[in-house]
């Protein structure tokens, strides 16, 4: 189910039983929707899920895209898998839940030339209705979420891809971010490079937790000083409260101050034992 000739774009979409978010990303992404010329892109989704099924739905829907398994490590092993599976000179990764917009693709060509990586604008039109929601924006560059940026794929290969350490869908973009920076590498802003990330329910508050592991170990394989779980709580529930002020008063309110309860708990009685991991895994004279 390839395109025939080699495409200079590769789309990499990792995913995981989430058929109606990926059926409706996968339809802006249609030869014809997005304006730019379809010989020039390719669409690989890599599978973490029920592949069976996504396949099914592709074959019926979407015979234009390509079907890579996942290998079940986690959302930086998935988009590493994608990737390898790719064929473009450049990587193009987003989430199975956006929706790109119609010149997408199109922004990011226009302003390849010179560059290395491109970070496009990420927005959430439809708001957060209430403190128990999230979606990732970006409005002003600088951060490079996994959701939304293209990255010449020589480059990405140099450094390794995604560090697969991170198991969750967590730290593992700021990661790739702070090495691209240690080698000196530029992110270019296009802003016309757009995907709307519609709001997301938030996972209860052990969960949430649970992904402040992958925190611990990004501050200390990046030389954050040590230790770090009394700033992480810290600055877990100054984020949760003024998300939690910020929003229309009501039950969802209540209902986040019990999750944030619930997260800073589960960080309290794990983060001794996150921290001497991550110390054995970057020793102080190796923090990089």
């Amino acid at each position: 189910r390839e395109m025939s000739g080699a495409p200079v774009w590769s789309v990499v979409i990792p995913t995981k039983d989430r058929l109606r978010e990926l059926g409706e990303c996968l339809r802006r992404l249609s030869p014809g929707v997005q304006t730019l010329d379809a010989g020039q892109y390719e669409v690989v989704v890599t599978d973490d899920g029920d592949f069976d099924a996504t396949d099914a739905m592709l074959r019926a829907e979407f015979p234009w895209t390509r079907h890579v398994r996942g290998p079940h490590r986690g959302p930086a092993a998935n988009r590493n898998a994608g990737a390898r599976g790719a064929r473009g000179a450049w990587l193009v990764f987003a989430d199975d839940d956006v929706v790109p917009s119609p010149g997408w693709l199109s922004a990011y060509a226009a302003l390849a030339d010179g560059a290395e990586v491109l970070e496009g604008r990420t927005t959430c039109s439809a708001g957060l209705p209430s403190p128990r929601f999230h979606a990732p924006e970006n409005n002003a560059g600088g951060v490079l979420w996994s959701c939304n940026f293209a990255i010449d794929r020589a480059l990405f290969g140099g450094l390794g891809g995604f560090d697969e350490g991170f198991p969750f869908a967590h730290m593992e973009d700021a990661d790739l971010r702070e090495r691209l920076r240690t080698a000196g590498k530029m992110l270019r802003w296009v802003n016309e490079a757009r995907v709307d990330h519609p709001p997301r329910r938030q996972p209860p508050g052990t969960r949430l937790g649970e992904y402040r592991e992958a925190e611990v170990r990004y501050l200390y394989k990046h030389g954050a000083s040590r230790p770090v779980r009394w700033r992480l709580m810290r600055n877990i529930a100054l984020s949760r409260l003024v998300n939690i002020r910020a929003r229309p008063k009501g039950i969802d309110s209540l209902l986040a101050l019990w999750a944030l309860a619930a997260e800073l708990w589960h960080v309290v009685r794990h983060a001794a034992s996150w921290e001497r991991a991550s110390a054995r895994e970057f020793p102080v004279e190796r923090a990089t």
